[in-house]
This record gives structure tokens, C-alpha cells and sequence, in this order.
């Protein structure tokens, strides 16, 4: 596995984690639970095409990440106290992962693949 390969896949997982702990059980928005838990399962989706080292699963997850990083931007600003620091959380996480699958798709370009 290559070294853009690890972080990628490692940065995608931890996304879906922060978003399920996020909803599910640190600050969910209702107490009694959410539909919003199900935000952790799109971008998971184009983890077996990252850890085959496939160049549109790396682009189609540069997609996914756009819609997490506008939640936490809006969240950050419109929420308070915990949910607010969850969504610095999610808007930190987005942006190195969006830096990190960029990097990945530039090194697979580079070598021809």
C-alpha cells in the first residue's frame, strides 16, 4: 500500500467515524436520535475503489468531500457550544482530507497509472 494510499483511506474513515460520533452519540441535534447519522455513509463509498488505487474513486471522493466542508462552515457559524466545535472538527477534517486526496490523485497521474 502506498504511503497517499494510507492517508487517504485513513482520512476517509475518520471522517465517517467523526461524522457518526458526531451525530450519533457526542452532540446528536435531537437527543432521541437523528436522520442526520446517515451523513457518515456517503463518504465511505469510494473507499474499496482508494485501497485499489483506482483514479475516479479518488476523484469521485474530491466530490464527496465539498458537501462536509460547506456543513461545517455553516454549522460552525449558525451552531454554539459543543456543536460548534464538532463542526471546526468536521471543517478541519474535510479540508486535509480534500488536501490529502489531491495529493493522491497528483502522485497517480505523475506515475501514469
Amino acid at each position: 500500500m502506498r504511503t497517499h494510499q494510507l492517508f487517504s483511506s485513513g482520512g476517509i474513515i475518520l471522517m465517517s467515524l467523526w461524522c457518526l460520533a458526531w451525530e450519533g452519540y457526542i452532540a446528536p441535534l435531537n437527543p432521541d436520535g437523528s436522520w442526520l447519522i446517515l451523513k457518515s455513509v456517503p463518504i465511505i463509498l469510494p473507499l474499496i475503489g482508494i485501497l485499489r488505487n483506482n483514479l475516479r474513486a479518488y476523484q469521485y471522493a474530491v466530490l464527496l468531500v465539498f458537501p462536509y466542508f460547506i456543513e461545517g462552515v455553516v454549522r460552525a457559524y449558525a451552531d454554539s457550544g459543543l456543536h460548534q466545535l464538532m463542526a471546526f472538527g468536521e471543517l478541519v477534517l474535510s479540508l486535509l482530507l480534500f488536501v490529502l486526496l489531491l495529493i493522491s490523485v497528483r502522485s497517480i497521474r505523475a506515475r501514469g497509472q
